[in-house]
């Protein structure tokens, strides 16, 4: 069976580490679940022997992975059933249901509203710290064409300032009231196993209700994609595009690595070209990490926020940022003066520099990681849409993500026969480089939207 590289790396970051700095903390699991993949070559009779025998019954199953859920009985730990499992012929690998968690932070009110997109100087900023969103929209303000999916919380598909760019399935027969998804047809359509996911899909519940409950969703989106031009609230980097609501995450912000890989291998099959993915936390999970490479060898685009640690990802991973899989874009956060965010203060400079690369930083900030991370987006006091057609600023890797991938649509819109990996690499190739991100960063900038649609 495959070992964990996550606890692998654990044992080097002891080694590392001094006394005097704090490590992370340990990755949060579900209770009583395990993810269990074996060999196709074995038998139905046998893998039922194994689940018997360690008394689980079957929570889930994603076939596409060979994967499936297994939920223990309460007199049979998580720790005892990997061990029996570990010699259990046939088993590819087994993990614990890692959770995972929004990379969002508190909001702020004292920073201006979109620097991102065209930063003035405004409450203190640099000008010119920002996407060059402004260049970018003669080029391309989006396509409804472009499906990207919010791998997130939910979206609230009836926030006036997206529900014009929320995705609605072709296959599926539309709501009675568009509104409330109870008022389906009762029948699975375009028969891809679910019923009505005429917008989106709930992993969580298992459900075709993929509205937002936190709001973290709900802000990635409209960074994506607020509709343009239509005189209500802000703008997202696409006027136009077609948002996928892809909730795997609670109320409270919080999944399983398991209802991840279903929403990405879901959302890969429903033709999405982009994932937004403003979450993380967990260890090495073999479940996610083959759900991202099936969604790699559909061509989809998997944009990851890098995390919020302060830390340098190289030696500490935040998965799935850190993944080694060639259609994955980790994004750090940067501020409004090109600075590489911070979360305690205003901004600029580092509490600790390189001191804290090895642990959590004294000032938790955007992670970084001169292999691991490839550019930085603009994410601190990030104002964007939120349940109830209302509005918010939030600080986070989780706010630098959704620039990313907003920039991937542009691009595709513009120039559709590109491919997943020619979209990263014109990304990564047309920062501005900026020296808070050179050294610490793959590419040494911060993402340029106007750049990158050029012609060239």
């Amino acid at each position: 069976m495959k070992k964990s590289l996550y606890l692998l790396a654990a044992g080097l970051f002891t080694l590392l580490l001094s006394a005097a700095l704090k490590t992370p903390p340990g990755p949060d699991t579900v209770p009583s679940e395990i993810v269990i993949r074996f060999d196709r070559r074995v038998s139905v009779q046998a893998v039922e022997s194994a689940r018997e025998r360690i008394r689980a019954e079957v929570r889930k199953q994603i076939p596409v992975l060979d994967v499936q859920v297994w939920r223990l009985q309460s007199d049979h730990s998580v720790e005892q059933a990997l061990q029996d499992l570990e010699q259990t012929p046939g088993v590819i690998y087994a993990e614990p249901n890692y959770r995972v968690h929004t990379h969002s932070k508190p909001n702020d009110p004292e920073f201006g509203q979109l620097w991102a997109f065209q930063n003035t100087g405004q409450n203190g900023g640099q000008a010119g710290a920002d996407i060059r969103a402004v260049e970018a929209w003669d080029l391309s303000t989006g396509s409804e064409d472009v499906l990207i999916g919010v791998v997130d919380t939910g979206i609230d598909f009836l926030h006036d300032d997206l529900r014009a760019n929320i995705y609605t399935n072709p296959g599926e027969d539309p709501w009675t009231d568009p509104g409330n998804p109870a008022t389906g047809n009762g029948v699975d359509d375009d028969q891809n196993g679910r019923i009505d996911d005429w917008i989106g899909w709930n992993f969580v519940d298992n459900n075709n209700n993929a509205m937002d409950d936190n709001n973290h969703g709900t802000h990635c989106a409209g960074t994506i994609g607020s509709v343009g031009n239509n005189a209500v609230g802000v703008v997202g980097v696409n006027w136009r595009v077609a948002l996928v609501p892809l909730k795997f995450l609670d109320v409270n912000g919080s999944g399983s690595t398991a209802d991840a890989a279903e929403a990405i291998v879901y959302a890969s099959d429903m033709g999405v070209s982009i994932l937004n993915n403003s979450w993380g936390g967990g260890a090495f999970s073999e479940t996610l990490y083959d759900a991202i490479e099936y969604a790699n060898e559909k061509g989809v685009l998997f944009v990851a926020a890098a995390g919020n640690d302060g830390v340098n990802t190289d030696i500490y991973p935040d998965y799935p940022a850190s993944f080694d899989l060639p259609n994955i874009i980790s994004v750090a956060a940067s501020d409004q003066s090109d600075q590489r965010a911070l979360w305690g203060r205003g901004g600029g400079g580092d509490d600790c520099g390189f001191v804290c690369s090895n642990a959590m930083a004294v000032t938790p900030g955007s992670n970084f990681g001169p292999k691991t991370v490839d550019l930085g987006a603009p994410g601190k006091e990030i104002y964007s849409t939120v349940t109830g057609n209302r509005y918010l600023r939030l600080t986070g890797t989780s706010m630098a993500a959704p620039h990313v991938a907003g920039v991937s649509g542009l691009l595709l819109a513009r120039y559709p026969d590109l491919t997943h990996q020619q979209v990263k690499q014109r990304l990564l190739g047309t920062v501005d480089v900026v020296a808070a991100f050179e050294g610490i960063t793959v590419s040494g900038g911060r993402l340029n939207a106007a750049a990158a649609l050029q012609q060239f």
